[in-house]
């Protein structure tokens, strides 16, 4: 989705990466949910071999809302009075999407090749749903009132898409009530200075925190803006 808010020919993308559902932001490379094991854990991949109903809502205070199949997926869910511990990198900076339009397409990194099928798009003002109908609750309550259906100059969005990728895998994808796991994240302070536990972010662009891990981890760089003790 072009973003006027990230710069010119800058785009807010949805897709996949490490074989989950994940949102990238052009201007820096963020990604939400962060590709940490916890955040990967937390998102759920995009079952193949049928259709499945894809749902997200983009809001005028910068809320991002994401359902799949009627489910909320926590980890896709980021904004004002909204707790995601795996959104450190999408909220290290203020970021409200200013959309002027949508495009449907594929965002897939690390070599995959997928086959997607488009059906039944929905664009509106408000939540339609996978049954067709208006769900009579919603996960959250908001005061925004000011929405638009018009994509070429829309701020908020709620949109619902259903889609498929026939070519049949050999991996099941995991959910979050399977493999979603807790780890609290803690540091040490040594003679040397600060030391990151294993697993926790331990660099990356504007990162202040330890850059050293605990004995038995390495610091290893996963993208520019995220490096973790692995």
């Amino acid at each position: 989705m072009p973003d006027s808010s990230l710069g010119t020919n800058k785009h807010l993308r949805i897709g996949g990466q490490n074989s989950i559902l994940m949102y990238n932001r052009e201007s820096d490379d963020a990604t939400l949910p962060d590709l940490s094991p916890q955040g990967v854990a937390a998102s759920t991949g995009l079952p193949t071999g049928s259709f499945q109903c894809f749902e997200y809502h983009i809001g005028t205070d910068g809320t991002i809302e994401t359902w799949l199949n009627g489910n909320a997926i926590p980890a896709l869910n980021v904004g004002p009075g909204i707790t995601n511990a795996n959104a450190a990198q999408w909220t290290r900076s203020t970021y409200v999407p200013k959309l002027t339009g949508i495009y449907f397409g594929w965002e897939s990194y690390g070599g995959d090749t997928n086959t997607l099928w488009y059906d039944d798009i929905v664009i509106g003002s408000s939540r339609v749903g996978c049954s067709g109908t208006q769900p009579t609750t919603t996960a959250r309550t908001t005061t925004t009132t000011s929405r638009t259906t018009t994509s070429s100059s829309t701020t908020t969005l709620a949109t619902t898409t259903r889609t498929t990728t026939p070519v049949a895998t050999t991996t099941t994808p995991v959910t979050t009530t399977t493999t979603t796991r807790s780890t609290t994240t803690t540091t040490t302070t040594t003679a040397g200075g600060a030391v990151q536990a294993k697993w926790g972010q331990c660099g990356g662009i504007g990162w202040t925190g330890p850059t050293n891990c605990i004995s038995g981890s390495t610091c290893t760089v996963l993208n520019p803006y995220y490096s973790q003790c692995l």
